[in-house]
């Protein structure tokens, strides 16, 4: 039986929501410290945050968080990333790290209002993220290469006090990760930046009992139909189809979509993988 005559209901899911990440996709109630802007290969800097002070006698305005520059690089364990808010203080990139900051989005006044964690904003975060990391560290076909060993993605925010304060911005990083997806998830330290390392996008790999081995080929999320209600195996399955075959160049592959609570939480992407010798 080839892997496309066959649905594979997402009981694994390995994105952030890296989520798996992000994330298993952990909610933002979350206390922690937010982190100034911060230059690429920067020495380890004290984190504040920005206060702008009022007039004698006025209310204080909100603070000020600014998310860190692009370039500045973090030694995060994966379940620190996955939380979703900076926490700690920067390193120098040519010193050990896991993760690094690839680039600022910031979010329109309406989707703001609806929180940092809302559905609207993660399916609008997902693809853009997804992108940038790849173009930041040289991929071809940036916006359906799946994530791989230094392209993995995870996004933060600023904390929920600081969001609600008026701070809306998301912060796309790329993750060091391993090559295999069956263990559990963690983070590997690597020198100097992500963008310029030999081999910085390794294809991460999936065993299963089923097809075997599978390598993590091309990612995509289904942005124009995020507001829709969930589309069911079926729905899912004619767009994977079309979707894997073209990107793997092959009828050798397998899939996994979204389950009906991580669409209804804005995760859309369908996942094609690859079996047989590379």
């Amino acid at each position: 039986m080839r892997a496309k005559d066959r649905t594979l209901w997402p009981h694994w899911h390995a994105e952030p929501r890296p989520g798996v990440p992000r994330r298993g996709r952990p909610s933002h109630n979350r206390v922690v410290i937010s982190v100034r802007r911060a230059a690429a290969l920067a020495l380890p800097l004290a984190l504040s945050t920005t206060v702008l002070v009022g007039s004698a006698g006025a209310a204080d305005p909100p603070a000020s968080v600014e998310a860190p520059a692009p370039g500045t690089c973090w030694n995060l364990t994966y379940e620190q990333a996955a939380k979703g808010t900076y926490t700690g203080v920067p390193v120098a990139c040519t010193e050990s790290h896991t993760v690094e900051t690839v680039i600022t989005l910031e979010v329109p006044k309406g989707m703001a209002a609806e929180g940092n964690d809302s559905r609207e904003l993660v399916a609008w975060l997902d693809p853009q993220c997804q992108t940038e990391v790849n173009r930041y560290a040289g991929i071809s076909d940036p916006e359906t290469t799946a994530p791989g060993t230094r392209t993995w993605y995870f996004w933060f925010t600023p904390t929920q006090k600081d969001w609600k304060a008026g701070n809306h911005w998301v912060s796309c990083a790329a993750g060091s990760v391993p090559v295999s997806m069956n263990k559990g998830p963690r983070t590997v330290p690597v020198t100097n930046s992500i963008a310029n390392s030999p081999g910085r996008n390794k294809e991460r790999t999936f065993k299963t009992d089923a097809y075997g081995l599978g390598r993590y080929i091309a990612r995509k999320p289904l942005t124009d139909m995020a507001a829709n209600t969930y589309p069911g195996t079926t729905g899912l399955q004619k767009i994977a189809w079309k979707f894997c075959k073209k990107t793997v160049g092959s009828d050798k592959y397998f899939w996994y979509g979204p389950s009906e609570k991580e669409w209804y939480q804005g995760w859309t992407a369908i996942q094609c993988y690859a079996t047989g010798k590379k």
